[in-house]
């Protein structure tokens, strides 16, 4: 019988199911959507298709348990990161304790003002 289980543990390793022997799921979406986006969309010529074709099965190829197109847009995001001079590694505890010092420094600052005026 066929259950909600079954189908959530198929449709997570659909990635990596081979359709053709050593040619997994990504590869094969890959190719055909590099393929049709390439020639399709940007009129690229059609003798070029086997490049695109092959482009999508190396982009889709797992190494060392990483699909090689998540490694290469990940260079593309820190390379433009790099660009536009924004920092590549994010601190988001330091940078929290760093607003929360400075807000309780101008709460001290302030109360501090609120008293001296007072007196």
């Amino acid at each position: 019988m066929f259950s909600v289980t079954h189908f959530r543990s198929e449709f997570i390793q659909q990635g990596q199911a081979t359709i053709i022997r050593k040619v997994t799921m990504s590869q094969f979406m890959l190719v055909i959507i590099l393929t049709a986006v390439a020639v399709g969309l940007f009129e690229a010529p059609f003798w070029l298709a086997p490049l695109f074709i092959v482009a999508g099965y190396m982009a889709g190829y797992v190494h060392n348990g990483e699909i090689i197109l998540k490694r290469v847009m990940a260079n593309l995001i820190v390379w433009g990161r790099n660009l536009a001079g924004a920092p590549q590694i994010v601190n988001v505890q330091a940078e929290w304790d760093s607003v929360r010092v400075r807000a309780e420094r101008q709460q001290i600052s302030g109360a501090f003002a609120a008293t001296v005026v007072v007196e």
